[in-house]
């Protein structure tokens, strides 16, 4: 579909329109839950658990490593994914393998969120409440939880129970169309649209609601949806496609179009040596290092690393 058609729809006007680029709410209250103090990276004693795969929650994880924090990302035992969105997504995420339908592993599960700080997922509609993982079920008891997840058209609304992934967003929107020139959509050349971008925004929103929690006490749930973020994009400004396609990669004027080399890292792995790119944003202060790069799928123990002292 085009831009325009998509914002004619009834879940655009009544739910996209007015949807914050990401969504932070207040959903218990609790007592002030102090950041650790005299640490050497600034997530350096926050745990996070993590139900992510792919790209726009398995990335969430990868950035919150790369700044400390103790990362376990939870996999069903029969659970498929791609090599390749897994070497890239899951860097400085330890990983487990837990079935939640049956009674040890959901009490496993729960045990793991119980001393958690923060919870992240991008599973389709129901799924986390069907394993009883509902933001209101991880709040109850919890001392703080942050409970984060990624959607394709929001929580709400005629589109709440969509199922769909970054490509679908960038349909959903006109992107597709824009790419091929109004007449026949096309994949842009990097493939996804928006992915790492919902991944980063949720990331965003955990540590601003980290440090609410810090403040003010209380769990929070933070949810960004693909569709609402590929809205974003696009609002941005879309440049002329014949101009960007003559422009793109040339030096021409100051060079500032040139393409440019990836930043990458290298490493040696459990799974061999390993060479990634690095994020696209490095802080002057906090640089940010992995404390492990790529572990096997499923290979470490379903617990949390000691805190640091």
């Amino acid at each position: 579909r085009t831009t325009a058609e998509l914002l004619d729809e009834p879940h655009y006007r009544d739910v996209l329109a007015d949807m914050p680029l990401i969504e932070i709410t207040r959903i218990a209250d609790g007592d002030p839950v102090p950041l650790p103090g005299g640490v050497d990276q600034p997530l350096d004693g926050i745990r996070a658990l993590g139900m992510g795969h792919v790209i726009a929650g398995a990335g969430v994880g990868r950035a919150l490593a790369l700044h400390g924090a103790d990362v376990l990302n939870v996999w069903r035992p029969d659970e498929l994914e791609h090599d390749a969105t897994y070497a890239t997504a899951n860097v400085g995420v330890r990983s487990s393998t837990i079935n939640p339908y049956d009674a040890d592993g959901a009490a496993r599960i729960r045990r793991l969120l119980n001393d958690a700080d923060v919870f992240y997922a991008n599973r389709r509609p129901g799924y986390l409440d069907k394993i009883g993982l509902s933001a209101d079920a991880a709040a109850d008891g919890h001392r703080g939880i942050v409970y984060a997840t990624a959607s394709l058209n929001g929580e709400h609304g005629p589109w709440s129970s969509q199922v769909g992934f970054d490509q679908t967003a960038g349909s959903l929107t006109g992107m597709m169309l824009l790419e091929g020139g109004g007449d026949k959509p096309k994949l842009p050349p990097i493939l996804v649209v928006n992915d790492y971008i919902v991944s980063w925004l949720l990331t965003a929103g955990i540590v601003e609601a980290l440090t609410r929690r810090a403040r003010d006490g209380g769990s929070y749930r933070v949810h960004v949806s693909l569709t609402r973020a590929a809205l974003w994009i696009i609002g941005m400004g879309v440049f002329d496609r014949g101009y960007a396609h003559e422009i793109a990669g040339t030096d021409v004027g100051d060079g500032t179009h040139r393409y440019l080399d990836p930043e990458t890292f290298t490493a040696e792995t459990p799974l061999g040596a390993y060479q990634g790119v690095t994020d696209q944003v490095r802080m002057s202060q906090t640089p940010g290092r992995y404390r492990t790069v790529l572990v096997p799928r499923g290979s470490c123990r379903p617990e949390w690393l000691a805190r640091p002292d």
